[in-house]
């Protein structure tokens, strides 16, 4: 099982590289839709990794896709300039498996 990082921002981009994870600069949200699709379809692909400003702008696609993503993963990490909020754990557990409460 492989990770894909979609990134709109060079140095998280460069980080995961660094860490193993292959990934791609996009900044096009149609097209980041239609790469979402595509790496859902390969069975390879186990997890999909979007920087929070890339899910923000598309996040009712994203959660759309979580659905109907069975053997696939798609979480979000924060960029170099963002915080992470303190319910940060909590949130990404509700969003990775589709539960809103």
């Amino acid at each position: 099982m492989e990770s894909y990082l979609i990134s709109d921002n060079e140095d998280t981009l460069l980080g995961l590289k660094m860490a193993g994870i292959e990934g791609q600069l996009m900044t096009d949200d149609d097209l980041i839709i239609k790469k979402i699709d595509e790496l859902i379809d390969d069975p390879k692909i186990g997890i999909i990794i979007l920087t929070h400003t890339i899910k923000v702008r598309i996040e009712d696609q994203v959660m759309a896709r979580k659905l109907r993503a069975k053997d696939t993963l798609i979480v979000e990490v924060p960029g170099p300039k963002e915080s992470i909020q303190s319910d940060f754990i909590t949130r990404y557990i509700r969003e990775s498996i589709g539960l809103k409460l």
